[in-house]
């Protein structure tokens, strides 16, 4: 069977394989630099879409020992060791299953990694937006496609990492992202940069600097 096909068998070979540790994450700022984001929110409960190992729910965890956190994947190898950092953990393909989660449960959301994979993020977003109560956040990140690197790699004929893997579905710069975000139901209060090198210019411009963008948005 193609693996592609199945895209449970595909990131199941992944977790077993190069995610197999968390140290695929360790050596990089990225999930720090999310983490205090999500922290700077003080979430009372959580809901982490994609939440793989749970890596970045202990990070999250650290600064809020007390936060109330669910997950939410399609790995069942990820979810085994996700579960020690969630109350709940459900096993979801998000692009044909609703996800389980109580209706207005939480007041906060993340989204990380996870919507320039799916055929249809616009229908997960708003199905985490069922989960969200009145005024509630999500935390959503995808590739920028206007990051500095993939400009000229364009400029020089190349094909970028962010549309070059073949797990990317989905391409977004700032204008973009924030449309779909808006388009699913919620108010975008801010686009966030992170950079591994030069950190100042990407959290200035995150536009041009930085090569993930980060989303903090209300539910409208």
């Amino acid at each position: 069977m193609n693996v592609l096909l199945d895209p449970q068998t595909l990131h199941d070979k992944d977790w077993a394989g190069v995610k197999s540790s968390d140290s695929f994450y360790a050596g990089s700022l990225r999930y720090p630099d999310i983490a205090r984001v999500i922290a700077g929110l003080g979430p009372k409960r959580l809901l982490d879409v994609g939440c793989g190992s749970g890596y970045l729910a202990s990070l999250v965890r650290s600064s809020l020992p007390a936060v109330r956190m669910d997950g939410a994947d399609i790995s069942e190898v990820a979810l085994r060791r996700a579960a020690k950092q969630f109350e709940h953990v459900w096993q979801v393909n998000l692009d044909a299953d609703p996800l389980p989660a109580e209706t207005g449960a939480y007041d906060t959301a993340v989204c990380v990694e996870v919507l320039e994979h799916l055929y249809d993020p616009a229908h997960t977003l708003e199905g985490i937006r069922r989960c969200l109560s009145t005024g509630g956040r999500i935390v959503a990140t995808v590739p920028n496609l206007a990051f500095w690197r993939y400009r000229a790699a364009l400029l020089l004929g190349r094909i970028p990492l962010a549309v070059s893997d073949p797990r990317h579905l989905h391409a977004f710069n700032p204008g973009a992202f924030s449309e779909l975000l808006e388009r699913s139901g919620f108010s975008v209060t801010g686009i966030y940069g992170h950079g591994e090198r030069f950190r100042f210019l990407a959290r200035s411009w995150p536009g041009l600097f930085s090569d993930i963008l980060i989303a903090v948005a209300e539910k409208k």
